[in-house]
């Protein structure tokens, strides 16, 4: 398994909310399957607990797995989230997918499956048990609990500190691949962080822009549509995926492009996207879109397009002219 760069970073800012600096342990880069299991190793032997890899997973933030924590959270109910994020979890995680099971007896069960095998596979099962718990408690509008959660490690001395960290019924060890087991009636619970419009435009980045193998590129293009009519700045785009400034900025450069650019094309699309929908004026798509006057919004479409916003309405609008009849004998 490698690690991709999105996963990286929220590694280390999952180390930093431990109060573990990834620098002094010595696990940068993190680049493999034996990084990880170093990193696994050192955490455990600094905070003195086997429970840091589950803990540094319940506790990163919001953006640290790009595109699948966004859609994720702007699904309209638990089933649907994980039906999502089971689709694009090998952009944060190549080599690892999520298969959530028909239901049986009322239970529903969600696997992590691993292929193939790598070193510190179980440390790295619990980080990722970790993070699906902790999001799913983050969205849901009610209480989500689990009758079973099965980890692959070997069982230890004392499960109370496992027990309560998942809140489970019961925790089984030792099993052949981590998994959660959801009540059928948890899958219907709405989140409250559901966003028909903004799970709409995340999907159409992954499902359609050529780029959409970097999860970071995605990640920016998401948060820049969440901040509209805001500009997404720097200060505030490398905290939520968990890079410094300068960090994000060399990343950004390095795929050929900008946090600049990339919110302006987002800002460009949306725009395009309403004054397609002929339902508002061009002051109002203006604001929608960050515009404190119509006429800069005026210059960037021009900019954009090489037409004016009104040219190009009443170009779709336009029917199309009819094909002329052939005259007899030509």
């Amino acid at each position: 398994m490698s690690v991709s760069p999105q996963t990286a970073a929220a590694l280390v800012e999952g180390l930093a909310r431990l109060g573990l600096d990834a620098r002094r342990l010595g696990v940068l880069p993190l680049r493999e399957d034996e990084d990880l299991a170093r990193l696994w190793v050192r955490a455990i032997e600094a905070t003195g607990r086997r429970t840091a890899p589950l803990e540094i997973g319940l506790g990163l933030p919001l953006g640290a797995l790009g595109p699948v924590d966004y859609l994720a959270a702007s699904s309209v109910t638990i089933g649907a989230a994980l039906t999502l994020a089971q689709e694009v979890f090998p952009l944060v995680a190549p080599g690892v997918q999520l298969v959530v099971e028909e239901p049986r007896g009322g239970v529903r069960r969600l696997t992590i499956v691993d292929y193939p095998p790598f070193p510190g596979q179980d440390l790295t099962d619990s980080f990722t048990t970790g993070t699906i718990i902790g999001r799913l408690r983050a969205f849901a509008s009610g209480p989500v609990d689990f009758p079973v959660v099965e980890l692959t490690e070997a069982e230890p001395p004392d499960v109370a500190p496992w027990q309560k960290l998942l809140d489970a019924q019961r925790v089984r060890f030792g099993a052949a691949r981590a998994t959660l087991h959801l009540r059928t009636s948890v899958w219907t619970v709405p989140l409250r962080t559901a966003d028909p419009h903004l799970l709409a435009m995340v999907r159409k980045v992954v499902d359609v822009d050529p780029r959409s193998g970097d999860a970071l590129l995605m990640a920016v293009r998401t948060l820049a549509a969440q901040r509209l009519p805001e500009t997404l700045e720097l200060d505030y785009a490398a905290p939520a995926l968990g890079l410094s400034v300068r960090t994000l900025q060399r990343k950004l450069a390095s795929c050929g492009t900008s946090l600049a650019a990339l919110a302006d094309e987002v800002r460009r699309d949306r725009a395009a996207e309403l004054v397609n929908g002929g339902l508002l004026t061009f002051g109002e798509v203006a604001a929608r879109v960050g515009f404190a006057e119509q006429a800069s919004f005026t210059r960037a479409w021009q900019r954009w397009f090489g037409v004016s916003p009104r040219q190009w309405r009443e170009a779709r609008l336009r029917p199309a002219a009819a094909p002329r009849r052939r005259a007899r004998g030509q």
